[in-house]
């Protein structure tokens, strides 16, 4: 099944591109077909690991916030201006603080893993932690903007300095900087003026969007199936599974969501990687309006998780014979129904 996106005659339309994520009220999984809500069409998204909580597995972007950082397999961004991305992504973050020392930042949402490391909390973190363990922790609040995706630098005022063990309550526009014994002499007061930063190299601009997957499998219209940089194991790869995958074409004007059925012997087998970054990268142009083939493409999860709703039907044939599988996270098309 492939759904197919005009992306300069969508965005008139007030059509955009959103990662869900699935709420933590629970197991921290749910359908797509429920995370799609009203959504013109959906697949699933990354792959995740089971535990308390459940976590995707690589990075994700929603309205601007890292709700998980970055780590080595591919992902699918959106920036701000609408520009479409699939590379492998890094962090680079930061906090200056009023005297102009940078506080080089580790990591986003999770416990700071020792006496040398910063992470940065959001308002999402509080989903799946409650309280925060730190030698100690600066409480931000924005001056002026907050929106990551169209700035990589943000002006805050330090609203409280913490010390060992705190709950985490911070509202859109705050953040906690929390770290170890290395930086609990730092000169961080309440009332100063700091700034923090946050970049996601390769890409310069902000981002608005992401979802991670793994791996890529088409590159600069060449079928580069990137496994084992990815740290995929070469089964994954050969073996045949259902498959959802998302695919961009040489001008960056065509957007294609594509998930194969499989495990179904008689109905479908699924692809291998090869084959599938075979078809998007060649046949695509075979059953699309815009008659063109990806020049970009990249694997999401698959096997009982592939699913692809379109106007709140699932149109495929998840492979589980319990039905459509809960995920962590999905890739939706949405409608605000007008241009900008």
């Amino acid at each position: 099944h492939v759904v197919e996106i005009d992306l300069p005659t969508a965005r008139k339309a007030g059509i955009r591109l959103h990662s869900a994520r699935a709420p933590f009220d629970g197991l921290g999984l749910e359908k797509t077909s429920i995370l799609a809500g009203n959504a013109l069409a959906a697949v699933n998204g990354d792959f995740f690991y089971h535990g308390a909580p459940v976590r995707s597995s690589g990075m994700q972007v929603r309205a601007g916030e890292l709700l998980e950082e970055p780590r080595p397999r591919s992902a699918l961004a959106i920036g701000g201006d609408g520009s479409l991305h699939i590379d492998v992504f890094d962090l680079d973050a930061g906090l200056v603080t009023a005297t102009g020392r940078v506080l080089p930042i580790s990591h986003v949402n999770r416990d700071p893993r020792g006496a040398s490391d910063l992470t940065y909390f959001n308002h999402h973190a509080q989903a799946w932690m409650d309280t925060v363990t730190a030698d100690v922790g600066f409480v931000l609040q924005a001056l002026g903007s907050s929106d990551w995706s169209v700035a990589d630098t943000l002006r805050a005022r330090v609203m409280q300095v913490r010390r060992h063990r705190w709950p985490l309550k911070l509202v859109p526009g705050q953040w906690l900087v929390a770290g170890g014994a290395d930086f609990a002499e730092e000169v961080v007061t309440p009332g100063d003026t700091v700034q923090l930063f946050r970049r996601l190299p390769p890409v310069k601009e902000g981002l608005r969007e992401a979802i991670s997957g793994g791996p890529r499998i088409v590159r600069n219209g060449k079928v580069s199936i990137e496994h084992e940089a990815e740290n995929l194991s070469a089964s994954f790869a050969t073996d045949r599974h259902p498959r959802t995958a998302v695919g961009i074409d040489d001008g960056g004007r065509t957007l294609f969501l594509v998930t194969v059925d499989g495990r179904q012997p008689g109905y479908s087998v699924g692809m291998s990687l090869a084959e599938l970054a075979e078809f998007m990268s060649t046949k695509l142009a075979l059953f699309t309006k815009a008659r063109v083939n990806a020049a970009q493409a990249l694997n999401l999860d698959g096997g009982g998780s592939t699913t692809m709703v379109v106007g709140n039907q699932v149109v495929n044939r998840p492979s589980d014979q319990t039905g459509e599988r809960t995920v962590a996270n999905a890739l939706l098309v949405t409608s605000t129904g007008g241009g900008d």
